[in-house]
């Protein structure tokens, strides 16, 4: 028998612990936000019971390869479920199909299945948001930090705004919830980037 909640309760454990600091986005905020956005999206497409908790463990351990690497986290983060999820209760069944979720999740995003298609979709959900600012900032900074890409703000401003006109939510739940969010935050980079070229 699946218990959840101790599941969520180990990986934050572990993601509080053992998480390095200098992950000013992808910290333990990002993971309680991820599993809140999957469980919020998952409820609108009416997903069963089981589906539900895989999509909600998914989103829990998505992230947690980054205790132990940057390049490759995903790919280390289904080392982890494999060694640990049995001793949950999981199935190997449950565990091939969360560990498929957890792939789709690097960039740019693959999702085989309807269930890694909520929650590539939730990992992404800030850029339909009040906070996309906010949060983008975190993320500009924490690539600084770590040393993944130093660039310098406008650059990164520009960068953002192509991203978000290439990027499509793959759920109707997704598009129905942050499509105009996301119209917003476009238009406010755009602004943003012609406002850079006249100074």
């Amino acid at each position: 028998m699946i218990n959840l909640a101790k599941v969520k309760q180990y990986v934050l454990k572990q993601l509080e612990e053992n998480l390095s600091k200098d992950f000013i986005y992808h910290n333990i905020d990002h993971t309680i936000d991820v599993f809140n956005s999957v469980s919020r999206l998952a409820k609108m497409a009416k997903i069963d019971s089981h589906s539900l908790i895989l999509v909600q463990t998914s989103a829990l351990f998505h992230d947690i390869g980054l205790i132990d690497c940057i390049d490759k986290h995903e790919e280390r983060g289904v080392e982890i479920i494999k060694e640990l999820l049995p001793s949950f209760g999981y199935q190997t069944k449950d565990i091939e199909q969360i560990a498929e979720m957890i792939l789709a999740t690097k960039l740019p995003q693959t999702p085989k299945s309807n269930l890694a298609e909520l929650l590539c979709d939730a990992d992404l959900d800030y850029l339909g948001r009040d906070d996309f600012f906010k949060t983008g900032t975190e993320l500009h900074l924490e690539w600084q930090r770590m040393k993944i890409m130093d660039v310098p703000f406008d650059e990164w401003i520009s960068i953002q705004k192509s991203f978000l006109q290439s990027h499509t939510f793959f759920t109707k739940e997704a598009r129905e919830l942050r499509n105009v969010g996301k119209a917003n935050n476009l238009k406010q980079l755009e602004g943003i980037c012609e406002f850079g070229k006249r100074l």
